[in-house]
C-alpha cells in the first residue's frame, strides 16, 4: 500500500513530503535541492488504518521498521531513476536526522528492502530548508 496525505500523486510542495508504504521500491516525491540545503529526515514503522486515498490514519512507532531506505540525488534534469547517486543509507533504524546538500539536484527516499511480515510498513518523511550555502561549512 502506498499513502500519501491528500491523497495527492506527487509532493503537496516543493520543500516537503510525506508518505507510507510497505513494499520495495515505495518511495517519496523528488524534492529539488540546491547546494548547502538543510535536509531533514525522518523514517519509523507505521501502519495504517485505511479510510480513503485522501484520508486515512497512519500510526508511527517508536521502534525500528526491519527496512533498508536509502537517501538518492540525481544531478541533472531528464536523468533516469536509476541513475541516481546514492547519498546515505538506513537498515533497521529509526531515523531523525539532517544532511547538508552538497550539489544541485533533486532527492528522495526510496525502500531497497522491508519486512512487512507484521503488517507494518514505512512512515517516510523528507523537508527541504532552502537556506544556502551561508555559513555552511564543509
Amino acid at each position: 500500500m502506498f499513502y500519501r496525505p491528500g491523497g495527492t500523486h506527487r509532493a503537496p510542495n516543493r520543500q516537503y513530503d510525506e508518505v507510507y508504504a510497505d513494499f520495495i521500491d515505495g518511495a517519496t516525491d523528488w524534492l529539488p535541492v540546491n547546494k548547502g540545503n538543510w535536509v531533514g529526515v525522518n523514517i519509523c514503522r507505521a501502519s495504517i488504518i485505511f479510510h480513503s486515498e485522501t484520508r486515512s490514519d497512519v500510526h508511527r512507532m517508536p521502534w525500528a521498521p526491519e527496512v533498508q531506505v536509502l537517501l538518492e540525488c540525481k544531478s541533472m534534469g531528464g536523468q533516469p531513476d536509476h541513475s541516481a547517486w546514492p547519498i546515505d543509507q538506513w537498515q533497521n533504524l529509526v531515523v531523525a536526522t539532517g544532511r547538508r546538500i552538497n550539489i544541485d539536484g533533486w532527492i528522495r527516499l526510496r525502500i531497497l528492502n522491508i519486512n512487512n511480515v507484521d503488517g507494518t510498513g514505512v512512515s517516510m518523511k523528507l523537508q527541504v530548508s532552502r537556506s544556502g550555502d551561508v555559513g555552511a561549512g564543509s
